[in-house]
């Protein structure tokens, strides 16, 4: 055989195995890529059973039904049905609905509630005076109700109340409140010398001052019996809280002046004391929504009961009650004698101490807003 016939038989050759490779069934898929497809379509399938619980919990406030601080707190709970697509309902009650005014705290350690917001110098046999600045109501010539939620979000506020309220429960957030009024009375109290002698109702840590260095008689008297307690004689005058609240209460019924500013309680916020038991059972989304609502619920609540609070005054001023002025004079000795107290309570209790300690550093440098934030606005006439 010549080269020739040799060289189209080796290219007939190479075309007929190309042919028969080409004509060949495709190899089966590698074993361990049929592996990897099952397990991730009955992962992504697991969650939704979960997804349907629903999770409820109970919100006991210490505020009365129908104000403005308890109404925040339903507008709260109705955005969480809302994100969480009704997965976490949480009921709030009103204060005494369910337990006593004063038993939030313990309330929630013990499971009887899952969360409270109570006043915190409602504590102060529980935890000491170090609550009677932790934003309590009743701190003579302490922060305003924005300066206090500042301090809770941006000055390790949370941090530290969670740390004071380790044996209760979780701090998870802070309702913000408003300016109180200074008084309801019959007759102006701006001054020191109007004090003297007085039956005064009042609460927290401007009752002692009141006592001790002005010569009030203190009384104290739940909120709900204030209304009577004046009408009947047993009291001369009283503080209670913000201006929309005490409208709502009738006070302009039953005293011709109120006093202002709210010095002896320029503002306060309630904090948001969580079971840890339910806080911790809840999945971590659902953490993540209860955390950021309150949050929000923060610093919505300084606009929804400061505006009301506005309100509320002008009702006063409608009304025909007299507005009388508290001493500069006055409100600057007030500053002073609680710093002396405080400075006390600092001298004996640690705890006190160190809260005291970081809060003057904090304070220190939050208090450049004022200089900054201007005097004048092209609102005022």
């Amino acid at each position: 055989m010549n080269k020739k016939a040799l060289t189209i038989l080796f290219s007939i050759g190479v075309i007929l195995t190309l042919l028969v490779v080409g004509c060949a069934p495709d190899a089966a898929p590698p074993a361990a890529e049929e592996e990897a497809e099952t397990p991730a379509a009955e992962e992504e399938e697991a969650p939704a059973a979960a997804a349907d619980k629903v999770y409820t919990g109970t919100w006991a406030d210490v505020d009365t039904a129908g104000s403005d601080q308890n109404l925040v707190l339903i507008e709260m709970a109705d955005n969480l049905r809302v994100a969480s697509n009704g997965r976490l309902d949480i009921t709030i009650s009103a204060s005494g609905e369910i337990i006593p005014r004063d038993e939030g705290t313990p309330s929630v350690k013990d499971g009887i509630v899952d969360i409270a917001s109570p006043a915190a110098s409602m504590d102060m046999g529980r935890l000491g005076p170090v609550t009677y600045i932790l934003g309590s109501s009743g701190l003579p010539a302490g922060g305003s109700t924005t300066d206090w939620v500042v301090w809770a979000i941006h000055g390790d506020g949370l941090a530290i109340m969670s740390d004071v309220y380790e044996d209760y429960g979780y701090v998870k957030g802070v309702v913000g409140g408003a300016a109180e009024l200074f008084c309801h009375s019959h007759k102006p109290l701006n001054n020191a010398a109007a004090f003297k002698g007085l039956k005064f109702r009042a609460l927290g840590l401007w009752g002692e001052v009141l006592q001790e260095s002005y010569g009030a008689s203190v009384v104290q008297i739940p909120g709900g019996e204030v209304y009577s307690a004046m009408e009947r004689g047993v009291i001369d005058a009283f503080e209670l809280g913000p201006a929309g609240l005490n409208w709502t209460f009738g006070f302009q019924e039953i005293a011709e002046y109120v006093g202002l500013p709210g010095v002896q309680s320029p503002g306060y916020f309630k904090p948001a004391i969580v079971n840890k038991g339910w806080y911790d059972a809840l999945p971590a989304d659902l953490q993540g929504m209860f955390d950021d609502e309150l949050a929000a619920l923060a610093m919505r609540s300084i606009g929804y009961i400061g505006y009301e609070n506005a309100v509320g005054i002008q009702k006063f001023k409608d009304y025909g009650t007299k507005v009388f002025y508290v001493d500069d004079d006055f409100q600057a000795d007030i500053a002073l004698k609680t710093r002396a107290k405080c400075e006390e309570f600092a001298s004996s209790d640690p705890l006190f101490k160190q809260v005291w300690d970081q809060q003057n550093e904090f304070f220190s440098v939050w208090a450049g807003i004022a200089e900054i934030t201007p005097k004048y606005t092209i609102y005022n006439e």
